[in-house]
């Protein structure tokens, strides 16, 4: 019955250290990120730098803006089991999303297949986002990856990136309400500094 309890409690903190709404904004950024460097052309460059930044500023983001509202979070090894599990498997699908072209014949296979790529693509975000929201515990991910997946789609059906941008900005301002909400209900104790 304590063992239970201590696991009803871990999995409140673990929900609230994420109601934050901070991953929302930073993969709804990524989308538009994306976006922005399928149309800049000569300045494609500063969207692939945006990219490598966007986890970093998540990171900082949860130090300086979550940390200090929530305090010290240590959880048990069975949610850094969790974090751990969706590393390897995101980092098997993106191993997967590079082999199984090169398996099944290279880019004269891809050219020959205009729709199962842009569907398979479409699994493969989806995929992604629901062993996000399986293993960190996070079901609003499924939407994101419902999203996500459908704009990776359509944008390769349609001809047209616009669908990333719309999908993007959507989860980021979904991401910056909560967001909101969070910091109007726990705001920060007066003498924090953000660290741990």
């Amino acid at each position: 019955m304590e063992d239970l309890d201590l696991g009803r409690i871990e999995r409140r903190a673990w929900r609230s250290y994420h109601e934050d709404g901070l991953m929302d904004v930073a993969f709804g950024l990524l989308l538009v990120v994306a976006f922005a460097g399928s149309v800049a052309d000569r300045f494609r460059w500063v969207a692939y730098v945006l990219l490598l930044l966007v986890g970093p500023a998540l990171a900082l983001s949860k130090r300086l803006v979550t940390a200090p509202r929530m305090g010290a979070v240590e959880f048990g090894p069975t949610r850094k089991a969790r974090k751990r599990s969706v590393v390897l498997f995101i980092g098997a699908l993106v191993a997967a999303t590079m082999l199984v072209p090169v398996m099944l014949g290279g880019y004269d296979w891809l050219r020959a297949h205009p729709v199962i790529v842009p569907v398979g693509l479409g699994f493969l975000v989806l995929l992604a986002f629901s062993g996000i929201a399986y293993w960190l515990d996070l079901p609003r991910m499924y939407v994101v990856g419902l999203l996500f997946g459908g704009a990776f789609t359509l944008t390769e059906l349609l001809d047209t990136p616009v669908l990333l941008l719309l999908a993007g900005a959507t989860v980021a301002l979904s991401g910056a309400v909560r967001l909101t909400r969070f910091l109007r209900r726990y705001p920060k104790p007066s003498g924090t500094d953000g660290a741990y």
